[in-house]
C-alpha cells in the first residue's frame, strides 16, 4: 500500500494561479433534535394553556413548551414506530431541555399539540442523534407561534431529519428535476454536471446541498462514483464519501472546463453561480445550508468559492488546496474546514496553511487551538459565533485524508 501511495504523489497536474504554478492533482433547531427514522412527529406552540398529546409511529421530536404546563413527546407507536422524545417544555416559566427523540424503525408519524402560556424562559431541545432508523418519512417541526417564550435549541442528528430554521428555495413545492449527468448553458458555454436527490427526496421539505470539485484530470463522473482521485490512491466513495454519511442531502458534482478550474475570467465562479440559481430554482434547497467540498485542484475551487462566494456557501471543506489568486476582501465570514497531508509534495502544506489562515483571520478567531474530531485536528478558539475553522493536518502524501467522508460530514451537519 504505502508503495502505491508514493508511486501516486508522481502524478502531477497544473493549477495556475497569479503568482504560484502549482501541481494539482486530481441546527439548529428549536423544537429538539432531527429525527429520520419513521415519519417524525410535529411540535407546536399555541397560546392556550393545556397540553395534549396524540400520535403514532416515527420518533417525535420533543420541544419544550414557552410556559404554562409541561409537555411531552410523541407516545408509543403502533406500526413499528418507537417511543418519540422525552418530556421537555418548561413548567410555570422555569427551564427545563427536553432531550432528542429517538430512531424509528418505521410506521406512520404521530403529532405531538402542546400548548402553554405566554410566559415561561428557555426550553431546551434535545442533543442526540436521531438518524438510524429507516423507513417512513421525515417530520417537521415548528415552534414560537405567538407565544413570547424563549425557544429551545438542539444539536446535530443523524442523517436526515426535517431542517429547523430553513431558508426553502424557490423549487419547493416543484416536482423533482432532472437527475443525472445535465448540461448547463453559462454565458454562451454549456458546461457539464451531475446531480443527484436524496432517495425518499421530499419537494416540500428544504434539503441540504453539496457541491464537490474533482481534481485536475478528474472529472464529475469521477466524483460521483467515488472512484480514486488519484492513480495509486484508494476510492474514497461516491462525493469523498459524504455521501454515505447522509440520507437527505442533495450532491452535485462540478465538471471544469479543459479539466482544470483556473477560473478565467471568472468563468468557473460564474459557473457555480449558474448551478445554485438553476437547482435552487428547480429543487427544493436550504438556501441557508448550502456547501462545497473538494480535492486538489477541486480544493483550490472550493477556496475560490470560499473566498468569492461567502453569502451564498455556509461552509466549504477543502483537502489539499491552497489560494488561487489571493482572496477578494469580503466582510461576510464562513465555516471553514480543510485538511491537508503532511507529505504532500504536489501542493505543499504550507501553502493549505496560508489558505487556513486567511479564514482564521476572515472568522477572526484567534492563534489558539484546540483538539478535536478526528484525532490530529485542531479547531481555531474565539471565531466569529457560528464560523468555525477546523484544520487537520495528517500522515499523508496528496491525496483526501482517510477520514474525509465522516469528518467533513460532521463537520457541515452542525449547520
Amino acid at each position: 500500500m504505502r508503495a502505491r501511495i508514493l508511486r501516486s504523489s508522481a502524478v502531477a497536474c497544473c493549477a495556475v494561479g497569479t503568482s504560484l504554478l502549482v501541481l494539482a492533482c486530481g441546527s439548529h433547531a428549536s423544537d429538539g433534535s432531527h429525527g429520520t427514522g419513521g415519519q417524525s412527529g410535529s411540535t407546536a406552540v399555541s397560546a392556550g394553556g393545556s397540553d395534549a398529546t396524540s400520535g403514532s409511529g416515527g420518533s417525535s421530536d420533543s420541544s419544550g413548551a414557552t410556559g404554562g404546563s409541561s409537555a411531552s413527546g410523541g407516545t408509543s407507536g403502533t406500526t413499528g414506530g418507537s417511543t418519540g422524545g422525552s418530556s421537555g417544555g418548561s413548567t410555570g416559566g422555569g427551564t427545563s431541555g427536553g432531550s432528542g427523540g429517538t430512531s424509528a424503525a418505521g410506521g406512520s408519524g404521530g403529532s405531538t399539540s402542546t400548548s402553554g402560556g405566554t410566559g415561561g424562559a428557555n426550553a431546551g431541545g434535545g442533543s442526540g442523534e436521531s438518524g438510524s432508523g429507516t423507513g417512513g418519512g421525515s417530520g417537521s417541526s415548528a415552534s414560537g407561534g405567538a407565544s413570547s417564550g424563549g425557544s429551545g435549541t438542539s444539536g446535530t442528528g443523524g442523517k436526515g431529519g426535517t431542517l429547523t430554521g430553513a431558508v426553502p428555495s424557490t423549487g419547493c413545492g416543484k416536482a423533482a428535476p432532472a437527475t443525472g449527468a445535465l448540461k448547463i448553458d453559462v454565458g454562451g458555454t454549456m458546461r457539464d454536471y451531475i446531480l443527484r436527490l436524496p432517495d425518499g427526496y421530499d419537494e416540500n421539505s428544504p434539503h441540504r446541498i453539496i457541491f464537490a470539485f474533482h481534481g485536475m484530470q478528474g472529472s464529475a463522473d469521477q466524483v460521483d462514483k467515488g472512484d480514486p482521485p488519484n492513480t495509486g490512491l484508494d476510492p474514497t466513495g461516491p462525493y469523498y464519501g459524504i455521501k454515505d454519511e447522509s440520507s437527505d442531502t442533495i450532491f452535485v458534482a462540478g465538471q471544469a472546463l479543459s479539466g482544470g478550474w483556473t477560473n478565467t475570467s471568472g468563468r468557473d465562479i460564474d459557473y457555480v453561480k449558474a448551478l445554485v440559481t438553476q437547482i435552487e430554482g428547480t429543487a427544493c434547497v436550504d438556501t441557508s445550508r448550502v456547501f462545497a467540498t473538494g480535492f486538489s485542484f477541486g480544493a483550490i475551487m472550493t477556496i475560490t468559492v470560499a473566498c468569492n462566494l461567502p453569502d451564498v456557501f455556509r461552509a466549504v471543506a477543502p483537502m489539499s488546496g491552497s489560494l488561487q489568486n489571493g482572496c477578494p476582501a469580503n466582510d461576510h465570514s464562513i465555516a471553514y474546514w480543510a485538511s491537508h497531508g503532511t507529505m504532500d509534495t504536489t501542493i505543499d502544506i504550507s501553502k493549505g496553511e496560508e489558505a487556513r489562515d486567511e479564514f482564521v483571520k476572515r472568522n477572526k478567531c484567534s492563534m489558539t487551538t484546540m483538539p478535536t474530531m478526528p484525532d490530529g485536528c485542531v479547531a481555531y478558539q474565539g471565531c466569529a459565533d457560528g464560523y468555525p475553522v477546523n484544520w487537520c493536518p495528517f500522515d499523508g502524501i496528496h491525496q483526501p485524508p482517510p477520514f474525509s467522508g465522516p469528518a467533513i460530514w460532521a463537520f457541515l451537519s452542525q449547520f
